[in-house]
Parts: structure tokens; C-alpha cells; sequence
């Protein structure tokens, strides 16, 4: 399919990528919900929620990648516990296959880093390039914590 117009082509792809990342989320709203288990999804939302607003109210576009760096380090943070958490109620048989499958997360997020960051650029995408480069890894780190705490759902 060709564009001629690069901006259309910038938010077909952003839309089509938040499209997956979306569809991703929601297939971890599959998970078996155990009522006995703690809302850890609510709590993760609590602690992010004063970094995303922290994003969103800053005046400069050098403030807000300074604030989007600090939540991309604090999502760091969050995911790390998170998958620690899976794994060390998965089991055996399970932890393997969570390894292999957080392994192949970690290789797409490295391969879809290498795309961004080498065509949203600032002569195609302005001076806020690195914004968006930086807030769509940010979502896409968010939606996988939020896939493995659906999946923590599951156990109590």
C-alpha cells in the first residue's frame, strides 16, 4: 500500500500498532480470574498514574522527555517485579515457558526499538520525534505489565 502523504502513513501506523497492542492486552483479559486474588492491576495504576500525569503536564518537549525517561525507568521497575512475581507462581513447566515467551517480548520490543528509532525521525516526524518515539515504548512496556498482571490474576 502507498501513501502519499507521510503524515497519513505515520498515523496509520501508530494506529495500527496501538491497534496491537491493544489486541495484546485483551487477549490477556482471557486469564482465569481468581476472585481471592489481590487487585494488583488497580495498585500498578495507582503508582504509575503520577508519572503519566508528571508526562502530560510538562511545557517543554526537553521536560517531557525527561519526565517520560523517569516513567520509562519506573515501567522498567514494574515489569521486572511483575514478571518475578509470575514466575514464582507458574511453577516449573510454566516459568519455562514464561521465560521463553518473556525472551521473544523482549526481542520484538528490541526490533520494534530499531524501527522507531531509525524512521521516526525529526526531518519525517518534527522536533517531538523523540517523544513519540519514547511514549510508544512506554505504552507498549505498559501493555505487556498489564498481560502479566491479567496473568497473575489467575493465582492467589
Amino acid at each position: 500500500m502507498v501513501f502519499n502523504h507521510r503524515r497519513q502513513t505515520r498515523w496509520q501506523w501508530m494506529r495500527a500498532a496501538c491497534l496491537g497492542a491493544a489486541m495484546l492486552a485483551s487477549t490477556a483479559a482471557m486469564a482465569v480470574d481468581n476472585p481471592d486474588a489481590p487487585d494488583r492491576l488497580a495498585a500498578f495504576e495507582q503508582r504509575i498514574q503520577p508519572l503519566e500525569a508528571a508526562v502530560a503536564n510538562q511545557n517543554t518537549t526537553a521536560d517531557m522527555l525527561r519526565a517520560s525517561s523517569a516513567y520509562a525507568k519506573q515501567l522498567d521497575v514494574e515489569l521486572n517485579q511483575t514478571y518475578r512475581e509470575l514466575m514464582a507462581k507458574v511453577g516449573a513447566t510454566g516459568a519455562q515457558k514464561l521465560r521463553a515467551s518473556q525472551r521473544n517480548w523482549l526481542a520484538f520490543m528490541t526490533t520494534e526499538a530499531a524501527f522507531i528509532d531509525g524512521t521516526w525521525n525529526a526531518k519525517d516526524f518534527g522536533s517531538t520525534s523523540a517523544l513519540s518515539r519514547s511514549e510508544y515504548r512506554n505504552r507498549v512496556t505498559k501493555a505487556r505489565i498489564v498481560q502479566l498482571l491479567d496473568y497473575l490474576r489467575s493465582y492467589p
